[in-house]
């Protein structure tokens, strides 16, 4: 009896609620409000703008970004042209951001810009300038902040030149010396484990290659050469250089975001371009 009248109650909670989705919404319950909403989609020829938005919201509070992106594109491109365009088009602007695509950001801006009052240009060029710096694109984004003067212009011009004096790390060098001594390019990069790995491992080898060629055992050597030498060899160095570029944009990805704090948040503005 008991349980009849809970199950009731939640019945009839959800029958005076404005709308059961939201209601799922609201208490978290996001795959049960998706379906609703996914319902309510395809049940109504008008107004599914909003329903679309809170679809790909839900999505994007989750981190499925794809899904969320799905979504929003759909609203865009339908037939209904609300304020809810708008909104859409900022939260595609924030996916590639979040997903470090700048190229795609930088479009999305394009199309806002068209939609939006002239009095945003300026505030739109400058997130768009911020996109380029994270880009490693400078020059790029510093004409767009000569084209706007913005009044911390002389400033922001400064710390965007200084970039060049973050310390970064040769990959070159690090190539030549693990090619010369297995061990040391991973030693020079700081990856100690990889350094001690690649010494005695590819070393190793290297140096049973060569006993086997003064032994006259070619044959032997050739074919640790070719399946295990080869296999270690180039795959130390191919993960070597990705170790280095990647601390390397971490550097200078680090220093943008040291300097940024000194500035208007590109992605804050963005928000406020709709309110």
């Amino acid at each position: 009896m008991a349980k009849k009248i809970v199950i009731l109650a939640v019945l009839l909670n959800l029958l005076l609620a404005k709308d059961v989705a939201d209601h799922f919404r609201e208490k978290q319950y996001y795959f049960e409000a998706i379906t609703e909403y996914k319902r309510q989609v395809y049940k109504k020829k008008q107004n599914r703008d909003s329903l679309l938005f809170k679809i790909a919201h839900i999505y994007y509070s989750v981190d499925k970004r794809k899904k969320a992106e799905k979504y929003l594109l759909e609203l865009l491109f339908n037939e209904e042209k609300t304020i809810l365009d708008n909104k859409a088009l900022i939260l595609v602007a924030r996916l590639h951001w979040k997903n470090y695509d700048y190229s795609a950001f930088r479009n999305t801006l394009d199309f806002l810009n068209r939609k939006t009052d002239s009095l945003y240009n300026n505030d739109i060029n400058y997130i768009k300038a911020w996109s380029y710096y994270y880009d490693a694109k400078w020059e790029e984004g510093n004409r767009i902040i000569e084209k706007i003067n913005p009044v911390f212009k002389d400033s922001l011009l400064k710390d965007i030149h200084q970039v060049q004096n973050v310390p970064q790390k040769s990959k070159l060098f690090a190539l030549i010396a693990s090619s010369v001594i297995p061990g040391t390019g991973q030693l020079y990069a700081g990856d100690y484990e990889n350094a001690g790995f690649s010494f005695f491992l590819v070393g190793s080898i290297g140096g049973s290659i060569v006993w086997n060629v003064i032994q006259q055992a070619y044959g032997i050597a050739v074919v640790k050469y070719l399946f295990l030498f080869t296999r270690y060899y180039r795959g130390g160095l191919h993960n070597l250089a990705g170790k280095i570029e990647r601390e390397n944009i971490d550097r200078i990805g680090n220093y943008l975001k040291e300097i940024a704090n000194k500035y208007p948040d590109p992605i804050e503005k963005l928000e406020k371009l709709i309110k």
